[in-house]
């Protein structure tokens, strides 16, 4: 890790340890490390439904900070654009957002336990929708280092995390099958993760097989790496 991220005189609180989470096939837990973990997840889908054409083009990143202190940071971001065309049907849902946290967390063994609030300080807040989208003024999460071991897409230690108690659909955009326990999102140390999904958008019935590739950011992820496809 960076020389800013050694561990000063204050540290995170620690609570008791807590079994281990299963993590799935080639995943073991490994020591927690802060840092900064971050990915973004390029979807390009498309499939058929009936006599429907459906396409899905969706860019999501998420960068996380966790300090050798206790403290938090976050950026999150999702652009979204799928149409339904068809003989009878044309049908479009688009948005563009972005917004930020700040916040704590604590240890309870080598698992995270992050609480996040919204803090457009951290990144500007962006909301362009023609859709009404219901959002969360708060994020909790649990996050656990995870070492591949012949795992089929994973090739260096990644973060994973839980979204704990959630209500809205903010955590859809960020988990990915395969990098981990359903409905986990996998951030990358260092440089970040890129994930491209190609395949067959939900609701469609015909279409190519799903298909994942995971690799190591060339660059530093930033926090609008959401904002175009790659």
């Amino acid at each position: 890790m960076a020389a800013d991220q050694q561990t000063p005189s204050v540290s995170p609180p620690r609570a008791p340890a807590t079994p281990a989470p299963a993590l799935g096939p080639g995943l073991v837990e490994a020591a927690f490390v802060p840092g900064r973990y971050s990915v973004a997840i390029q979807r390009t889908l498309q499939g058929t439904h009936a006599l429907n054409h459906l396409v899905q083009d969706s860019t999501a990143a998420f960068v996380l900070e966790l300090g050798a202190d206790g403290a938090a940071t976050a950026c999150r971001g999702w652009r979204y654009n799928f149409t339904n065309d068809g003989p009878q049907v044309h049908t479009a849902q688009r948005f563009r957002e972005q917004q930020g946290y700040r916040g704590r967390y604590t240890l309870a063994g080598q698992i995270a336990e992050v609480e996040l609030n919204t803090d457009d300080s951290v990144c500007p807040p962006k909301h362009e929708a023609d859709l009404a989208l219901t959002r969360s003024p708060s994020i909790k999460l649990r996050c656990v280092i995870a070492a591949p071991h012949d795992h089929p897409l994973l090739t260096s230690p990644t973060l994973l995390c839980e979204w704990v108690g959630v209500q809205t659909d903010e955590p859809m955009a960020y988990a990915v099958d395969g990098l981990g326990p359903a409905g986990w999102m996998a951030l990358g140390a260092g440089n970040g993760l890129r994930v491209n999904v190609t395949g067959q958008p939900p609701g469609a019935r015909a279409g190519a097989p799903t298909k994942i590739t995971a690799v190591p950011a060339a660059a530093p992820l930033r926090n609008n790496a959401w904002e175009s496809s790659f």
